[in-house]
């Protein structure tokens, strides 16, 4: 019971921290960069006769036909997941980096020994925001997507539909499964590290451009590196990952970034 109540008394703690402006420009930048990604997608979609592949997750490489199936509704937020789990790594990375910076976790640490109750409570908080913003997000996306079809001329019948309601649903929870674990990752490298250059060089270099520039030349690296499986896990699946096996691999490595970032964060000195 006491580290239950110390998890609840960190996250009623970490709420202050989200009337911060920060809090507000995050949100924002996430609601840009999902209708941005789908009046892309939208846009830039020809009218080759391609059918909808249910087995994969597009992201600007569409067709009128896949924008005018079940999917068509959310072929666009989908593709924006790896904006928002390069956004999502970011925040969780510096605002982890920022309370060694400021000294803060020195005074926290001598109030609450319980490091990880803290740290739960710290990231159900912020994990919560996200949860509230990636609904904001998809409801902009939806949003936009009915705006661009009036302009695309695209048939939307089987846009209103369970079918598509469903689509909607899966496309909501994949992208939130994908943002918890860049922000896992994220707290991780924060914790390590210490210092915000570090962690994003570090996170940034080797998760987007890194990954997807082996990507090129190894096919299955969209299955094996850390990146590009959260990437396959937000989209629901892609042609060279299928989602089953994605998600197993992207909670393996999720699991081992929260237990990393556990032992660390409850054995390392805080005054250095």
């Amino acid at each position: 019971m006491t580290g239950v109540y110390t998890v609840a008394r960190s996250y009623h703690a970490e709420l202050i921290k989200l009337r911060r402006p920060s809090t507000a420009l995050a949100m924002a930048v996430l609601g840009f960069l999902t209708v941005l990604s789908t009046v892309l997608a939208m846009a830039l979609a020809d009218e080759k006769p391609t059918p909808p592949d249910p087995g994969t997750g597009p992201g600007f490489d569409l067709s009128l036909a896949q924008l005018a199936s079940s999917q068509g509704l959310i072929l666009g937020f989908r593709g924006g997941t790896t904006f928002i789990g390069l956004l999502v790594f970011v925040v969780f990375a510096i605002s982890m980096t920022t309370e060694y910076g400021q000294g803060t976790l020195r005074t926290l640490f001598l109030k609450e020994p319980r490091r990880l109750g803290w740290l739960a409570g710290r990231l159900g908080v912020t994990l919560s925001a996200v949860a509230v913003s990636l609904v904001a997000a998809l409801g902009l996306s939806v949003a936009a997507a009915t705006v661009m079809a009036a302009v695309r001329d695209v048939d939307t019948s089987a846009w209103w539909t369970s079918a598509a309601f469903g689509e909607v649903a899966g496309a909501y929870a994949n992208a939130l499964l994908a943002a918890v674990f860049f922000a896992l990752v994220g707290t991780t490298l924060g914790i390590l590290l210490r210092s915000t250059s570090a962690a994003l060089l570090i996170g940034i270099a080797w998760m987007f451009p890194i990954e997807h520039i082996v990507q090129e030349s190894w096919s299955g690296a969209t299955r094996v590196l850390p990146g590009l499986v959260f990437d396959a896990v937000g989209r629901g699946g892609l042609p060279d990952a299928s989602y089953r096996p994605a998600l197993l691999t992207a909670v393996a490595y999720a699991l081992v970034a929260a237990a990393i970032g556990a032992v660390s964060l409850r054995r390392r000195d805080v005054t250095a």
